[in-house]
């Protein structure tokens, strides 16, 4: 037995480990991992420096974080902080960006949604959240006025950006700033914390809450940055949605950094070439479809883009003879990163040094802090080469699907995180995406469910059968068409099938395509085999753009 002189500790290993367990506030404080912390150190480096711009506005690291910090303390003032749920619902702003970073610091969850959306899964998304505040544009008051008043929880509604434009039946962030102190409230929050809510389309036609907290969110940041190759001097685009995860991401990386980040409220070619020219952006982020409206606008070769050094993009490949283009005439690098909600993005990165060399659907190297294996059915991970479920491990997972213990589990299985997407490793240890387990398409950057597109067809009088898949196409990346079977007697009318579609679907929902079956292909037990109507359909938009 070991002895022990004057002033040893005569602590037990299992006392020294039960202390270094503690947490209280000190301890949460003095090792906190906090989103709005992004603001708030990079106006100590960086305070005269600009962090955003819009248009003709400007910010600087200081003025960000004074304003972030204003609106936090506002917040608390009305018991929006300590784990109160608000809901972001509007266009890119730099108001949309700063109330996140002071929901942040405040101790809120922050739960962005796209405006777009129908109302009844506004509703249903605001309600499982139990949202207690929406922060929208003010030019949709009385929609949005409407969604709120079915969801119990919402208590005040508030405007954020709006390109300007007041509302005076709406308290707007400044009236929540005002008169509020510039310095960090330093709430105290824990690394798991959940920062954000943010909903994802499942095979299931209702979207679940992927909790995520503060430690998922600013890894996702510090990955961003990393395979992005951002440093101080890049100033960067915001023209993705701010409400996806995706381009908040990529933003608060960039600042983390010490970037610039120039916010646009929606794309529009000749508005982006003309703020290239005029800021000097040296980092752009965008879908393939968007490059392409690029390298076909007619303004381009007439432009100084000669700023551009990397070039961003994601949600799916870029086909061989555009991203040579875009290379030869934008004289940038080019890399691809993919993720998902729940695995905060990016988890993987497509580098520019295979981007001319490696072609079909590469996803390429796990990210740093990212464990990326292939596992098959029976949970068993496979050699490279081997077809099975990408799965992750990493400070990037989410902490689960909020109110969905049985979803969460399923999700977590083995130890790993299941992507729901198949794929294999090459001889270089780079991923291939090589389908979708879940039924999820990705078009336009939006996440489709199959599953909710079928049962609204299936839901006309005339439909016997349907069957959603994702089709190639060079603007979507992926098109959603039906393929469908009629009840006997019906008349094929692809016209009155995609009118019913948009009376409850939302645009980016609605079939661009009804293929008419007399009997889908199915397995020997009923089971739907949409892979064979795939192949069936890969070339249906081949020498189409819209």
């Amino acid at each position: 037995m070991a002895s022990f002189g004057k002033g040893e500790s005569h602590m037990s290993d299992a006392e020294d480990i039960k202390l270094a367990t503690i947490s209280d506030q000190a301890t949460n404080l003095a090792r906190r991992v906090n989103v709005g912390d992004i603001t708030r150190r990079g106006a100590r480096r960086h305070r005269d420096k600009i962090a955003v711009i819009m248009g003709e506005t400007r910010l600087t690291y200081g003025e960000l974080d004074a304003r972030a910090n204003r609106i936090a303390h506002g917040l608390l003032a009305m018991g929006l902080g300590n784990g109160a749920r608000i809901g972001g619902l509007a266009r890119n702003s730099i108001d949309f960006l700063t109330l996140y970073f002071a929901a942040a610091k405040a101790g809120a969850i922050f739960c962005p949604s796209n405006p777009a959306i129908p109302d009844a899964d506004l509703v249903h998304i605001l309600g499982h959240a139990e949202v207690s505040a929406i922060f929208i544009d003010p030019d949709r008051h009385q929609q949005f006025t409407a969604v709120a008043s079915q969801v119990p929880s919402i208590r005040k509604i508030f405007s954020v950006g709006g390109n300007g434009q007041a509302d005076s039946q709406l308290d707007s962030l400044a009236v929540i700033a005002e008169g509020q102190p510039a310095i960090d409230p330093e709430t105290v929050t824990g690394d798991r914390d959940v920062a954000m809510i943010m909903y994802t389309s499942g095979t299931t036609s209702a979207p679940k809450g992927a909790m995520l907290s503060h430690i998922n969110v600013t890894t996702g940041a510090v990955h961003n940055a990393f395979a992005g190759e951002v440093d101080e001097n890049t100033i960067a685009t915001a023209i993705l949605p701010l409400f996806h995860c995706g381009q908040l991401s990529i933003s608060s990386g960039t600042l983390m950094r010490g970037g610039t980040v120039v916010v646009f409220d929606g794309f529009e070619p000749a508005a982006l070439l003309d703020a290239i020219a005029r800021e000097r952006i040296t980092w752009l982020f965008a879908l393939p479809a968007m490059y392409r409206a690029l390298l076909a606008h007619k303004d381009l070769d007439n432009t100084d883009v000669s700023s551009l050094a990397f070039c961003l993009y994601a949600m799916a490949p870029m086909d061989p003879s555009t991203l040579r283009e875009a290379s030869r005439r934008l004289k940038a690098r080019f890399a691809l990163t993919s993720g998902q909600t729940e695995a905060y993005p990016p988890t993987v990165v497509f580098a520019p040094e295979f981007q001319l060399t490696k072609h079909g659907a590469f996803w390429g190297r796990a990210m740093p802090l990212v464990d990326l294996a292939i596992m098959d059915d029976d949970g068993r991970l496979v050699e490279d080469g081997s077809v099975g479920e990408i799965v992750y491990r990493g400070p990037m997972v989410m902490e689960g699907y909020l109110k969905d213990p049985e979803a969460t589990a399923r999700a977590f299985e083995g130890g790993w995180f299941h992507s729901g997407d198949l794929g294999r490793f090459d001889e270089d240890s780079l991923l291939l995406f090589v389908d979708r387990k879940k039924d999820i398409i990705k078009s336009g950057g939006e996440n489709v469910s199959s599953v909710k597109v079928e049962s609204c067809l299936l839901a006309h009088p005339a439909v016997r059968a349907a069957a959603i898949v994702g089709v190639p196409h060079s603007r979507w990346s992926e098109a959603v068409v039906a393929a469908v079977c009629l009840l006997p007697g019906s008349v094929e009318d692809e016209g009155q099938l995609i009118a019913h579609c948009k009376q409850t679907l939302a645009p980016f929902e609605v079939p661009k395509k009804i293929v008419f079956y007399r009997e889908l292909p199915q397995t020997a037990t009923g089971k739907l085999q949409k892979y064979q109507i795939r192949g069936e359909l890969e070339n249906l938009f081949r020498d189409q753009t819209n």
